[in-house]
């Protein structure tokens, strides 16, 4: 998951034009949360292409080492707070997209836990050992499971708090939709949204089997057997939502491998191996 989901990050900020970005005015910056406490001047020698092109080479050095396992204890720590950084200022002009938080919570626990004591150069090169309690790696991936079923889970309760029933309202997801379609704010390359008026009697239908999938969403942490279920469904409904809405989620659809059990792919991948072993022999 170390890996994943660093080098998820990593390839974010590879195809991120951070000289445009450096090129936006000051004025129309509006820093949110901590970034608050940063002065204006700060922002000022920060935002020009050279100066935005240096943080962006410092975030790929520093998620690179991250997505290796390389002196993993400090590297991990150091992405997560550049990774905290970049988006605060990427939301203080002024678009706000939940996607990216669930990611930033999971490194947020990958810092804090012991990511780089298998799989990664640390290991490799016999600077980490694996400890003997197995409590120390099952603890931080059953809490990044919590934090993606909460994030779900609270995403429902948000809908229904502010919405209410009129969630459900026919016109309510293809005027989203059409919104999405035509605002400055996303790629808008899909135009699927426009045929949605067509089928307008069957979506609240589609928004209440969403919006219980959500609800449920918890029950992976809980049941195997119905895990897989939820996680495919997931699947699908993000998948459309690119097309239909032109809003995607991959640090979502990332996310679902930390429901992998790795250690039985692992075994399995060697058992594969073993009979080739043996006949070279």
């Amino acid at each position: 998951m170390r890996s994943v989901m660093h080098g998820a990050f990593l390839i974010t900020i590879l195809v991120t034009s951070f000289s445009d970005l450096g090129q936006l005015p000051t004025t129309i910056l509006r820093p949110v949360g901590a970034m608050k406490l940063l002065p204006w001047s700060f922002y000022d020698q920060l935002l020009n292409p050279a100066t935005m092109t240096v943080l962006k080479w410092v975030m790929i050095l520093s998620l690179l080492l991250s997505t290796a396992g390389y002196l993993t204890s400090l590297t991990t720590k150091v992405s997560f707070l550049f990774v905290v950084f970049y988006e605060g200022l990427v939301r203080s002009f002024g678009h706000f997209n939940h996607d990216e938080m669930i990611g930033v919570y999971f490194l947020c626990v990958l810092a804090f836990s012991p990511c780089g004591d298998s799989f990664s150069l640390d290991r490799w090169s016999e600077r980490k050992s694996p400890k003997s309690s197995s409590f120390v790696y099952s603890y931080p991936i059953l809490l990044m499971q919590l934090l993606l079923a909460w994030a779900y889970f609270s995403s429902a309760l948000v809908k229904l708090r502010v919405a209410g029933l009129k969630y459900f309202a026919v016109d309510n997801l293809p005027t989203l939709a059409i919104y999405h379609s035509l605002d400055n704010l996303h790629d808008t390359n899909f135009r699927l949204a426009f045929l949605l008026p067509q089928v307008r009697w069957l979506l609240p239908y589609i928004v209440g089997v969403v919006l219980l999938w959500e609800l449920l969403f918890p029950l992976t942490v809980l049941f195997r057997r119905i895990r897989w279920w939820i996680l495919g469904f997931g699947v699908v409904f993000h998948l459309t939502t690119l097309p239909v809405m032109n809003v995607f989620f991959p640090y979502f659809l990332i996310s679902y491998l930390v429901f992998v059990n790795w250690d039985r792919v692992a075994a399995k991948l060697r058992q594969s191996v073993q009979p080739v072993e043996t006949r070279d022999r």
